[in-house]
């Protein structure tokens, strides 16, 4: 998988988001904390997570980023993946992604065109 394999339109849209939430798994259950991931080439990089973290990614590598709306009827941002600690950095290696709208029921159809779903398995490919 190379740096050029990310799909641009998905890196544009990484872009315009800021804070997201990561979220591991531990033994009581999800453990969730702010960040502010970087995408360098085909994967995310976080710098200096925590030990609650540290140690979750240890015992169960799958993770999920979650990027929430700018406003009350935006998109989120979700992307799941496979996480190694790197000295104090976690990289975030991506499997699937997904924007999707958030507000009223009734808006739904509109914004649907606008959602996207991919999948970051080699070959990438957005369905």
């Amino acid at each position: 998988m190379s740096e050029q394999d990310f799909p641009p339109e998905l890196a544009e849209i990484v872009g315009r988001y800021e804070l997201a939430f990561l979220v591991t798994i531990g033994d009581l259950g999800p453990h969730t904390t702010p960040q502010h991931p970087t995408l360098r080439g085909n994967r995310f990089q976080i710098t200096a997570p925590g030990p609650a973290t540290c140690r979750n990614i240890a015992a169960r590598p799958a993770v999920t980023l979650l990027w929430p709306p700018a406003g009350p009827d935006g998109h989120v941002l979700i992307i799941d993946g496979h996480a190694l600690l790197r000295d104090y950095t976690l990289e975030v290696v991506p499997s699937h992604a997904v924007l999707h709208h958030t507000g009223a029921a009734e808006e739904t159809a509109r914004r649907c065109a606008d959602c996207r779903r991919f999948n970051l398995a080699p070959p990438y490919a957005l369905s």
